[in-house]
């Protein structure tokens, strides 16, 4: 693996990418992603194809992978088409290209987020002063540090090539692992856990029978569960005692949790365009034809939001959880696909149904950075809340709770 491949997956972390999908699919999609060696040197010439059609830039769970079989006991239930949908109120499409214009959001209007993140160049070990939580995480150039709740920045050692981070939703712990490397022999797929509070770690490994595929990787349920993924299995395993449970969940375009830890799964382009909600146990199949098939999606006990150019203009969604009625949509003007491939998509949706989106600085010239903007879904309105000019290969991950509370 190149430097270059490592910075497109910095790039893309978390950040779906359906147009490209699409396009790749097309023939991906008969040979499927399939586990280490066989698939490397696929993985590798993907990968510098998708460099030279994106260009660059950024975080969330695709994967390529073949769904698993439905696990035993566990029957889906489908949720039909309603035959008619109440049409939405035209809105007029928004050019991403035009965010800096934006008026600052309110103050304090998400607590949480500095109005700029911008770490330092150096900052006390996390293990030395220990901050207690961070909302937000940021990885360049082989540096982890968090932000706590004070302003400070901290930093915590990393240990390896491509490493990916992850904060638990209610940032008291931040998870470093590493994304597979061939040419190092003794790679594992463990993860650190690092105690934000105690400045402590703890070392999960993968459970006995694990297989390693390309998209293997980990993430927070809560702040105690964490979930490893690879191909079609799925496990969540305790931090506190390290107890591992395999869970149900199918691989797709995009993964989110809701803040009750429940897992939410939009299918991929070659399965049924279907949204996959786990609440209560066995998957429920809600059709996304209202919406077109919903990329980067986050949700909470009643609603969904996501991106979407199936059924027309690049547009954001917010819709009904339990029949994906929409309710809003903010149509995107979708410049040369950047917008709808990765340079925008949800980051949050706020307990007061705002809905904050990551927006890449790509107006006036620019390709580096991106702004946190809050969408009013009832009046259209738009502002910025926290901006950041980090370059595009740093990853940058936030506490998913902290944003909504």
């Amino acid at each position: 693996m190149s430097d270059l491949h490592a910075l497109l997956d910095h790039a893309t972390d978390g950040i779906e990418s359906p147009r490209l999908e699409q396009v790749a699919l097309r023939t991906a999609h008969r040979r499927r992603t399939r586990r280490r060696g066989a698939a490397a040197a696929t993985v590798a010439s993907t990968l510098v194809a998708v460099v030279a059609l994106v260009g660059s830039q950024t975080s969330g769970g695709r994967s390529d992978s073949m769904p698993p079989a439905m696990p035993p006991g566990l029957t889906p239930t489908v949720t039909p088409p309603t035959p008619s949908t109440p049409a939405l109120e035209a809105t007029a499409s928004w050019d991403p290209r035009d965010v800096d214009d934006l008026s600052g959001a309110p103050a304090r209007v998400v607590p949480a987020l500095p109005d700029v993140i911008d770490p330092p160049s150096s900052s006390p070990l996390l293990a030395d002063e220990p901050v207690g939580s961070a909302v937000v995480a940021v990885e360049e150039r082989g540096t982890a540090q968090v932000l706590g709740p004070d302003g400070e920045w901290r930093t915590v050692p990393l240990d390896g090539r491509y490493p990916r981070i992850a904060l638990s939703p209610g940032g008291t712990r931040l998870a470093v692992y590493y994304y597979v490397d061939t040419e190092d022999p003794d790679h594992t797929y463990d993860v650190t856990v690092h105690d934000l509070a105690t400045g402590g770690s703890t070392v999960l490994e993968p459970p006995p029978g694990f297989v390693p595929w390309d998209d293997t990787g980990w993430s927070f349920l809560d702040e105690d569960l964490l979930l490893l993924t690879s191909g079609p299995a799925s496990y969540a395993v305790s931090l506190s005692s390290g107890a591992t449970e395999p869970r149900p969940y199918r691989a797709g375009l995009s993964r989110t949790v809701d803040p009750d830890g429940e897992v939410l799964v939009s299918s991929d382009w070659s399965e049924p365009n279907v949204l996959l909600d786990y609440a209560g146990g066995a998957p429920r199949e809600v059709s996304m034809a209202r919406t077109g098939r919903l990329a980067r999606i986050v949700a909470d006990d009643d609603t969904v939001v996501g991106t979407s150019y199936e059924n027309g203009p690049f547009a954001v969604y917010v819709a009904d959880r339990a029949t994906l009625t929409p309710r809003a949509t903010l149509p995107v003007v979708d410049t040369d696909g950047n917008y709808s491939n990765w340079a925008l998509g949800p980051q949050a949706l706020l307990a007061d149904g705002t809905v904050l989106l990551r927006v890449a600085a790509l107006g006036r010239g620019r390709a580096t950075g991106f702004r946190l903007v809050l969408w009013e879904p009832g009046t259209g309105d738009l502002s910025v809340v926290s901006s950041s000019d980090l370059p595009v290969e740093a990853s940058v991950v936030f506490a998913s709770g902290l944003l909504r509370s």
